[in-house]
């Protein structure tokens, strides 16, 4: 605004509000003036409202002595805009300030016998009503996508924290409750049986170290380091054998059954299957330990895995017999409500149903590779 005051051609045209005719000429005054109009510029992000208050003083001032039109009057548009944009305290003050200070201007002006009227003053204000306006509008939109932006990322931390939870839900409760029902189990050994304890004392501490692999893998994955442990991947099909095989020492009959020739399947896809069998395997534990359970597993020509898990109900006849542990307390839902979700991520379909005699069933179907190919 400065430079274009004294660039010929350029430097007379701004605004003039009282003297088209007789103007004085441009002095040292004025060039202090223009440097009035243009500097404040510089903090009008930081200070607007001050930025505003010089400038305005500066285009009072010179529009009162006369002064010739000067490119740097459109400063003052400038300055009103950043006021509607960037100021967040006292905005109806400052819009009533500067009205007042408007109109005492147009009075100094009628009466230092400028030729203009002051109806035709009235009419220019509408030119800085105007800018303040569109950076109050701008400012709203400006606040309004801030907010939009606040709410994706807090969705996208919630949503970070859910899968989390369900990470730690899978691993954390189906290795803990396999601890518990197998230390629950030795309560009932006899104690000359040294054989069977020291099978039972073995399932645990497996159980304890495939625990802790699984969480060092996921801290790995939330705090990467160099040397930190690779990303988990999807399990191998014969982790569906070692999952079975767990739970059975912690004295679940549980039976695997498997149809069709296994089929390559996308790692979201394998992880989500695996993670189904873990979480109603650990069901069964909690909720119906020693009834006899089975998971079934099924790759159909059309390119499907079909995973079903059924537990008998209270009819069955628990394989620890009375003495055994007493059942866990009913299940919230965090995990069926987690694995749903996940299977839905992996393109897969999850249902539940209760049967007749208080049996469960879990059942989910994936695609597969050259089912989504």
């Amino acid at each position: 605004m400065v430079a274009l005051s004294f660039i010929p051609g350029v430097a007379d045209k701004g605004t003039d509000l009282a003297w088209p005719t007789s103007q004085r000429s441009f002095g040292p005054l004025a060039a202090l003036l223009v440097l009035g109009h243009g500097l404040p510029l510089l903090m009008r992000t930081r200070a607007p409202t001050l930025c505003l208050a010089i400038v305005s003083a500066a285009f009072f001032a010179y529009q009162c002595l006369g002064y010739r039109p000067t490119a740097a009057t459109i400063a003052l548009y400038i300055a009103l805009y950043s006021v509607g944009l960037y100021q967040v305290r006292r905005r109806q003050r400052t819009v009533v300030a500067w009205t007042a200070g408007y109109a005492a201007l147009l009075g100094g002006l009628t009466a230092l016998g400028a030729p203009e009227s002051p109806t035709e003053g009235v009419e220019f204000f509408a030119l800085p009503a105007g800018c303040w306006l569109v950076g109050t509008l701008a400012r709203t939109r400006l606040r309004e996508q801030e907010r939009r932006q606040r709410e994706s990322m807090e969705a996208a931390r919630r949503e970070e924290r859910e899968h989390i939870a369900r990470e730690l839900h899978d691993v954390v409760t189906h290795h803990v409750t396999a601890i518990v029902m197998q230390a629950d189990a030795a309560l009932y050994v006899p104690p000359d049986n040294r054989a069977e304890i020291e099978e039972g004392l073995t399932a645990i501490g497996g159980t304890g170290r495939r625990a802790l692999g699984d969480l060092r893998a996921m801290l790995g994955v939330l705090s990467p380091r160099h040397d930190a442990e690779p990303a988990p991947r999807a399990p191998a099909a014969g982790l569906f054998t070692d999952l079975v095989a767990q739970t059975r020492l912690a004295g679940q009959p549980v039976e695997l059954v498997q149809d069709g020739p296994e089929r390559m399947m996308d790692d979201m896809v394998a992880l989500a299957a695996y993670r189904v069998v873990q979480e109603a395997l650990t069901n069964a534990l909690k909720h119906a330990p020693g009834r006899k359970t089975v998971v079934h597993l099924t790759w159909s020509v059309a390119g499907r895995l079909t995973v079903d898990v059924t537990t008998d109900g209270p009819g069955g006849a628990p394989a620890r017999g009375p003495a055994g542990p007493p059942p866990a307390a009913v299940p919230s839902g965090r995990g069926l409500a987690g694995l749903r979700r996940r299977v839905l991520l992996a393109g897969g379909e999850l249902t539940t149903r209760q049967e007749d005699g208080g049996g469960f069933v879990l059942h989910a179907c994936f695609p597969t590779e050259a089912d989504a190919s």
